[in-house]
């Protein structure tokens, strides 16, 4: 692009808004990898392919296992993304204890386990494979089916066999002798795009620029060029801020590394609510302890306050009652009155001419004593009534601050508990992040199923074109990311029972005969597709299970409904096709 002759170092909000939107989807890696100088050297071709070499191991050590027995030929075999790896004899159930036939998964290992049905017969190496009792282990393989329905295996496989699987390995039963096939279908999930879709389509050969300005900012010295083009609206204080900018955390990932982020940005807020609830509840165990020692204070304080009223009041009512007596001495003798000969004032010691005067100055005198004696009695106690105010308000406040303290210290008991909940949901939730899902669904039910690992996610109902005939139980398993685009799967299909085309779901239970495999792995393809184009995935599921499938994942597509009393808890799926 050719640069624009009055492009000027101040920026229109317009632009820095392009600007940061083309940060945000991902564009500012392209634009931060333009060379500084000419001596800039790229990764050499070699290291880059020993980096690819390394991944591919990687993930190759990582890929899955499809594990395949076959009833009528007496022998298992492993494969992985290479084909098979292993094999062995085998010896099934015998006639009355036949075997049952499936989809299965690797439920349980156990390295020494004993029969709790068969008298405690040993089962080295047992892998379980149903929680009816079905299960892989050593025992005798003499050539032909002797067992009570496990499948045994000779003594050394079933010891490289227990080495070489994990849990949740597909295992898949059947008569015939299917092994996994290469297929390709639109039907079938995808992952997320491991990038940013806008970074894989661009060009990498050409400079990402979208426009440059080699002027300087306005605060700047000097309006000589930059060593390194700037880019309209992308500054350092941009790319801060975009970088600082508050995410969604109920956002849904666009990409796998976003996906990824996801997790561990909602893992890191746990971990963060458990720190600061843990805080929280110390603080509050602080104040609740402190408040509880001033309240300890105030109640001393309050009593001893309560203490000190009780004298105050007596000599204010013994003041009071003095008064009252004075008073009526003083009016009886005023008044002439029978009283005034047994009045309590002090007489004289030796007889005067005229003691009228004297007595009634004295009873005047003594009231006077008496109500001031009253009165300071009075004051007193309300000096002491607001002492006692204050202590009392003093007691009630500390009383409430303890009171919300031992609340506020129970609310952060619930918040710590509900943070840590929080963050064991998380960490399980990052632990399952590492299995594989499996999707379920039955055209005969009508129903479909996505289970983590052990861990049901949902189930719902899904529309099925009307089916006119059998089209059996396949396995689809995506076994690594593609090798030609990282945005989809490699998949392989098993198919655990084929039926012949055109065979009406009633036809082989009058008569006990086998699936045929004489068209063989065309045949399986054909009734494999066939299942897939009966029904679609719901956009809302397909979106959850896009955000979860990794190498591993599997679809398994049947015309059986799920047999509940083999898919209780602790079970991925049990599909019996006999």
């Amino acid at each position: 692009m050719r640069r624009s002759e009055n492009v000027s170092g101040r920026i229109s909000p317009a632009l820095r808004t392009v600007a940061a939107r083309a940060v945000i989807s991902g564009l500012v890696l392209g634009l931060l990898t333009v060379p500084s100088s000419a001596n800039a050297k790229p990764k050499t071709g070699i290291l880059r392919l020993k980096s690819q070499a390394a991944s591919t191991r990687a993930a190759e050590s990582s890929a899955p296992l499809l594990i395949v027995v076959s009833i009528k030929k007496q022998h298992v075999r492993v494969f992985d993304i290479n084909g098979e790896v292993a094999s062995s004899r085998i010896s099934s159930g015998k006639p009355g204890h036949d075997t049952p036939t499936g989809v299965f998964s690797i439920l349980e290992k156990n390295v020494y386990h004993v029969s709790n049905i068969y008298s405690g017969a040993s089962m080295p190496y047992q892998e379980r494979i149903t929680w009816s009792g079905i299960a892989l282990h050593a025992g005798d393989v003499p050539g032909f089916r002797a067992s009570h329905g496990c499948i045994r295996l000779p003594y050394s496989f079933a010891r490289k066999l227990f080495g070489l699987t994990k849990l949740g390995n597909r295992v898949v039963v059947s008569y015939d002798d299917p092994e996994p096939i290469p297929f390709e279908s639109s039907n079938l999930f995808k992952p997320l795009p491991l990038e940013d879709a806008m970074a894989l389509k661009s060009d990498s050969s050409r400079p990402q620029l979208i426009a440059v300005n080699d002027r300087t900012d306005d605060n700047s010295a000097t309006d000589a060029p930059q060593g390194l083009p700037r880019l309209i609206g992308v500054s350092p204080a941009l790319l801060r801020a975009v970088a600082e900018m508050p995410k969604d955390p109920q956002r849904r990932p666009m990409t796998r590394n976003e996906a990824d982020q996801i997790m561990q940005e909602k893992l890191d807020r746990a971990r963060a609510a458990v720190k600061t609830a843990e805080a929280t509840l110390a603080s509050a165990d602080d104040k609740t302890k402190s408040t509880a020692k001033e309240f300890a204070d105030a109640s001393q304080n309050f009593e001893a306050a309560r203490r000190s009223i009780e004298p105050l009041k007596a000599a204010v009512k013994s003041a009071e009652a003095r008064q009252q007596d004075a008073m009526k001495a003083f009016e009886a003798y005023m008044s002439g009155g029978p009283d005034s000969a047994k009045s309590n004032a002090p007489s004289p010691q030796a007889p005067t001419a005229d003691t009228s005067g004297d007595r009634e100055s004295d009873l005047e005198d003594a009231l006077l004593d008496l109500t001031i004696e009253a009165d300071k009695a009075r004051a007193d106690a309300a000096a002491n009534d607001m002492s006692f105010a204050e202590v009392q308000t003093t007691y009630s406040s500390a009383e409430t601050g303890r009171d919300d303290a031992v609340d506020a210290f129970r609310d952060a008991q619930t918040d710590l508990t509900s943070a840590k909940a929080t963050l064991a949901d998380a960490n399980r939730e990052m632990r399952l992040r590492s299995k594989p899902i499996s999707v379920l669904v039955s055209l005969r039910a009508q129903r479909i199923y996505v289970r983590q690992g052990t861990e049901p996610l949902l189930e719902a109902p899904i529309a099925v074109a009307p089916l006119q005939h059998k089209v059996g139980t396949h396995v689809f398993t995506a076994m690594r990311y593609g090798t030609a685009d990282p945005n989809t799967f490699d998949w392989r299909l098993v198919s655990a029972q084929t039926p012949t085309p055109g065979q009406a779901f009633d036809d082989g239970k009058r008569k006990k005969r086998r699936t045929v495999s004489a068209q063989g792995q065309a045949l399986d393809v054909q009734m494999a597709a066939e299942a897939l184009d009966t029904f679609k995935i719901p956009d809302d599921i397909l979106q959850t299970i896009t955000e979860l499938a990794r190498p591993g994942s599997s679809l398994i597509v049947s015309d059986r409904e799920l047999p509940l009393h083999e898919n209780g808890s602790g079970t991925e799926f049990v599909v019996l096709t006999r």
